[in-house]
């Protein structure tokens, strides 16, 4: 289903006529050494030192791991698990240390993130070690039944001591990044190790070769005389050791293990039943470190898919019987939705659905709305979803845009909607109706079409509207490839696999649940549990009930989980992860609370999702730029501002198909939107140093007051700590000084049942937890906010009027 050309797993550069950069490019896997990470690294230190460059410096690519040893997963031996095949990768390891700390060569080692194992001893053969906060050392050979080698049973001994070596080698606990630097383990610990590598290098670099080569070889010949000795002495014990059952079962319980979360490529899937399925472990907050990522041949797999059509029949192919589809308390398997949308794409052909044809939806999340959803498709048609809130000239524009030749409507909003139509789209069938304009007897109407149309990457699939809250929505044309890509992105970022149930409370107008619940489902035979919409007294029996392994929050909704009263029950689910935004300040007493982690990303329909948490939660931040994407933080003219500047988000993409295509029938806020060659996100945010995007807010909901420009959100943020406030909407009001001149904060907020609290004790809290600028002018107190379906807040619905006001100056 393609070809796919994996990147070199070692990248080298050259900085100057004496500088070499070799970085491990293995991020997906932690930098973890197979054969061919092993080989190209030896293959680089011996070309940098034919090339008599003077400093070599050692990194790991992305921001998780500097080396993370041996990959169990591969193996140094695969081909024939022989003795000799594991001795000859064996001096392949004490090679590398030859290479380092016995060669001429000053050699500088960046640690960002883990150095485990061989990782540690490469690393630690260095001339100098610099370490980022994140840095992590740990030596797990001996309790798992291996064995040491790069020289570290000689060269730790005397960096740490005797005690501390033995407690180091054979306990094999992790060593933080300052008890690293305390005890010797790193020269320096610094922010961005990979910067003050090359700044140091060029500080080496103008030593006097011969004095520097030479004196360096005279201290480790003073103090490691027999390292030759050792280095043979450590490759006889691990041949012996990997002899040895103990090292075996590393191997064999590493795989078993991993058989849970990943599914292999394409032949083989994970046998997922779910009466078989065990209850997530309790898991306690230091494991909390970030998201595992899935596996190479998993993110292979995934590119093998261009459009849904071909990843639905794949799927019906390789998991027909397997549950796709958990709805209204009933499982329907891929092959039941497959006989059900071959039928219903029947009946849709026969009124006349043919490519490149529309057909409109007006319904609350049913099996029926998919299986719309994926005939449309079959036909090479567009799906076009609508919310179902949707009332009178608002609705009228939206029908016409859409221009369909089809619309199931659920029958609650059928008046609403013959009236706003006004006969213009003639075929309106009523979901629930029996007779012959209800969709069951479309079903029925034509013949099944079984076989998909064809289509191309770029062949739209669907219509998606923009959220609306703070001006009107429009219609995003998105490609088959668009759902395919956020999908993957999803599962490559947060390691989803065939044993996952994804739970999605949102409504299937909306990417959460299409593009990030129902395709990923497709794509690696894992469930699509879809509630009919989001209730925070219902939310965790809707996970128990559905084995929700995965669920995904925006907007409010992590907090009106959060406010509700504690329960024995909490911990009562399966639940291993949650994606969304935003990322409360409350998150680390959230995963104590129900005992899993949350993973947070930025995204929107037009940018799909360019930005993800693919480490440690740094906080306030959104996460990193995607590899393949390209980012820009801008001034009004689209140029670049400072680092930890505030400034328009811009975004590219390598991959075609990434973003969507453009607002339907509005070329020009589509040119508009991709204007310079960028796209447009119409959000403010800024980065940090280390990469950590951090989103500031959308450039419309900034206000301006005293000469500060505040963020809404941010406002909002402070007013959530108040443990009373469920919900926050933090909006201008013109200002005492005149209209036109600056602007004021008012504050919409409401309160838990049973609260006491009143404007004023509220207004008195502000005062003593919220910066003064940030400290509103105006408080009203409301029992309900508008929100779209998806939970955030239409703040177009919000006023000047109403609320009580107080006096800043005092």
């Amino acid at each position: 289903m393609g070809s796919y050309s994996p990147e070199p797993v070692v990248l080298v550069t050259y900085h100057s006529t004496s500088i070499a950069r070799i970085t491990l490019n293995r991020p997906r896997s932690l930098n973890a050494l197979n054969v061919d990470l092993l080989k190209q690294l030896v293959e680089a230190l011996r070309a940098a030192h034919e090339a008599k460059k003077r400093v070599i410096i050692l990194e790991g690519a992305g921001d998780r791991s500097f080396c993370a040893g041996e990959d169990l997963k591969e193996t140094l031996a695969p081909e024939t698990g022989s003795g000799e095949e594991l001795r000859a990768a064996f001096a392949k390891l004490q090679d590398i240390t030859r290479l380092t700390s016995l060669s001429e060569a000053l050699v500088i080692t960046a640690v960002q993130g883990f150095a485990i194992g061989g990782g540690a001893e490469i690393a630690l053969a260095a001339d100098f070690v610099i370490g980022g906060p994140g840095a992590k050392f740990r030596f797990p050979e001996v309790p798992i039944g291996h064995a040491a080698t790069g020289g570290i049973t000689l060269r730790l001994t005397h960096m740490v001591g005797l005690l501390k070596a033995k407690e180091l080698l054979l306990r094999g606990q992790f060593t933080p990044a300052q008890e690293a630097l305390r005890i010797g383990l790193l020269s320096e610990l610094v922010d961005d190790p990979r910067a003050r590598a090359m700044e140091l290098a060029h500080e080496l670099e103008k030593l006097p070769s011969i004095s520097a080569a030479n004196s360096k070889a005279g201290m480790e010949r003073l103090v490691f005389p027999n390292m030759e000795a050792a280095l043979a002495d450590e490759v006889n014990i691990a041949s012996y050791c990997f002899a040895q059952s103990d090292a075996a079962s590393a191997f064999s319980n590493f795989a078993r293990r991993r058989k849970q979360k990943a599914i292999p490529a394409r032949a083989a899937v994970v046998n997922n039943n779910d009466d078989t399925m065990t209850r997530t472990e309790t898991t306690t907050m230091s494991s909390f470190s970030g998201p595992t990522p899935a596996p190479e041949s998993v993110i292979n797999y995934l590119r093998s898919f261009k459009d849904i059509n071909s990843a639905f029949n794949h799927a019906v192919q390789e998991f027909g019987p397997r549950t796709f589809l958990r709805m209204g308390g009933k499982d329907f398997t891929f092959q039941e939705i497959h006989h059900s949308i071959s039928k219903l794409a029947g009946g849709l052909q026969a009124l006349g659905v043919i490519p490149g044809k529309r057909v409109l939806v007006m319904m609350r999340n049913s099996v029926d709305m998919v299986n719309a959803w994926l005939a449309t498709n079959r036909l090479g048609a567009v799906w076009v979803p609508i919310n179902f809130e949707l009332k009178s000239v608002t609705l009228t524009n939206v029908i016409n845009a859409a221009d369909a030749t089809v619309a199931l409507v659920d029958p609650e909003f059928l008046s609403t909607f013959r009236e706003a139509q006004d006969g213009r789209i003639q075929h309106v069938f009523d979901t629930k109706e029996e007779g012959p304009t209800g969709l069951p007897a479309l079903y029925h109407l034509g013949s099944p079409v079984t076989s998909s149309a064809s289509v191309q990457p770029s062949t739209t699939a669907a219509f998606l509207y923009t959220s609306g809250t703070t001006g009107k929505s429009k219609p995003c044309i998105l490609s088959h490839q668009y759902f395919i890509l956020q999908a993957s992105a999803l599962i490559e970022t947060y390691g989803l696999h065939s044993g996952d149930v994804l739970y999605c409370p949102f409504p299937l107008f909306h990417a959460d649940a299409t593009a990030l619940t129902t395709i990923p489902a497709i794509l690696i035979g894992a469930v699509a549990a879809i509630s009919s919409r989001f209730s925070v007294s219902r939310f965790w029996e809707e996970i128990r009930q559905s084995s929700a392994t995965v669920y995904d929050f925006m907007g409010a909704t992590l907090a009106l989980i959060y406010k509700q009263a504690p329960s024995d029950r909490d911990r009562d689910h399966k639940v291993r992860l949650a994606w969304g935004v935003p990322i409360p300040s409350f998150a680390a007493d959230y995963e104590a609370r129900f005992g899993h982690p949350l993973y947070t990303l930025y995204g929107s329909v037009e940018a799909s999702l360019p930005i993800m948490q693919q480490g440690p939660r740094v906080e306030g931040s959104c996460g990193t730029i995607r590899h393949g994407h390209h980012l820009r933080i801008a001034n009004e003219l689209d140029e670049p501002v400072p680092v930890n500047t505030t400034g328009h988000l811009l975004v590219r993409s390598d991959r075609p198909n990434a973003f969507f295509q453009g607002y339907f029938n509005n070329p020009s806020a589509t040119v508009e939107s991709f204007s310079n060659l960028w796209l447009h996100t119409g959000d403010l945010a800024k980065v940090d140093q280390q990469g950590n995007v951090y989103f500031v807010g959308r450039a419309k909901d900034v206000i301006r007051r005293r000469g500060e420009n505040i963020n809404a959100s941010e406002i909002e943020e402070e007013l959530l700590r108040h443990p009373d406030v469920i919900m926050a909407a933090a909006f201008a009001i013109p200002s005492d000084l005149g209209s036109g001149t600056e602007d004021d904060v008012k504050v919409a907020v409401m309160l838990r049942e049973g609260s006491v609290t009143d404007e004023k004790t509220l207004f008195d809290w502000t005062i003593g937890n919220m910066a003064r600028f940030q400290v509103p002018k105006v408080i009203e107190l409301v029992t309900d906010m508008k929100k779209t379906p998806t939970g955030k807040i239409e703040k177009r619905w919000l006023n000047a009027e109403g609320g009580k006001s107080f006096d800043l100056r005092k």
